[in-house]
């Protein structure tokens, strides 16, 4: 998975606005999947699911209004009118070396060591509603990729996990690509383990096959309810899968350790 040092691309201007970016691709209310998946929160599901959140009610109560005809259900109206908007796709333009300065700077903000990020991640050029971005690119196992720079998070299609097998007994799982990077930053980015990266916690129940295959299994997730409660379940799932977030104890996830431990050691501390 490591890059090609030689292919070059253009650089891009980033976008100057700081406003949050939420992408849904249409395909996530699409009647012949019966799947949705909204990347903005990194949830997903089937049409059960998003009723549920739609009206925050129990799987019951949304049964038995769907049953009765409830007309104040408007689910069907709320999926007819996402199937008819824009569609808003990211194509890719472009995968070349991490090599972007704005980008590289966006890494060191993060503490995140450019070698180690150079190795794993591409600078990505794409578009988005005919705008052109750049950003680092993770890629998942589908051949989609996480996107992020100072301005965005965003993922391409396929939305998928991210699973790196070096052969190794012990496998390292993180929610994100960035706490993956500073796990690496930390340790050195020569680990012969194996590596998993969710990318979202919407693909915890896919990953336990994965950790089924591994005698060690390691979690760093982030702190805070929606992780801790896919802690339980993996745990559940697999009784022998360890929860080895408490060395960043009191911090919201690893990348934040980090940030902390590097402005330390700035500081002589």
């Amino acid at each position: 998975m490591h890059t090609n040092k030689n292919a070059k691309i253009p650089s891009a201007d980033l976008p100057q606005q700081r406003t949050a970016m939420r992408v849904i691709e249409t395909n996530l209310t699409n009647t012949q999947l019966n799947a949705w998946f909204d990347h903005g929160i990194g949830v997903g599901g089937n049409f059960i699911d998003l009723g549920i959140r739609l009206h925050q009610c129990t799987v019951e109560q949304l049964l038995k209004r769907l049953s009765t005809g409830d007309c104040s259900l408007s689910f069907h109206q709320q999926v007819k009118a996402a199937q008819t908007k824009p569609e808003h796709k990211i194509k890719i333009i472009q995968a070349g070396e991490l090599q972007n300065l704005t980008l590289v700077k966006y890494l060191h903000e993060r503490a995140i060591d450019y070698s180690t990020a150079k190795a794993w991640c591409r600078e990505i050029l794409f578009t988005l509603n005919e705008q052109r971005y750049l950003a680092i690119g993770f890629k998942n196992h589908s051949g989609g990729y996480e996107l992020r720079n100072a301005e965005l998070k965003l993922s391409s299609s396929p939305k998928d996990l991210t699973y790196i097998d070096q052969g190794g007994d012990t496998i390292h799982v993180f929610e994100g690509f960035t706490d993956f990077l500073s796990f690496l930053t930390l340790n050195g980015q020569d680990m012969p383990d194996d590596f998993l990266v969710l990318n979202s916690l919407s693909f915890v129940g896919k990953s336990l096959e994965i950790l089924q295959q591994h005698p060690i299994a390691k979690l760093y997730l982030d702190h805070d309810k929606a992780a801790a409660k896919e802690v339980a379940f993996i745990k559940q799932a697999i009784p022998t899968v360890e929860d080895a977030s408490d060395f960043y104890n009191g911090y919201k996830d690893l990348n934040a350790y980090l940030k902390i431990q590097q402005q330390s050691r700035s500081l002589g501390l």
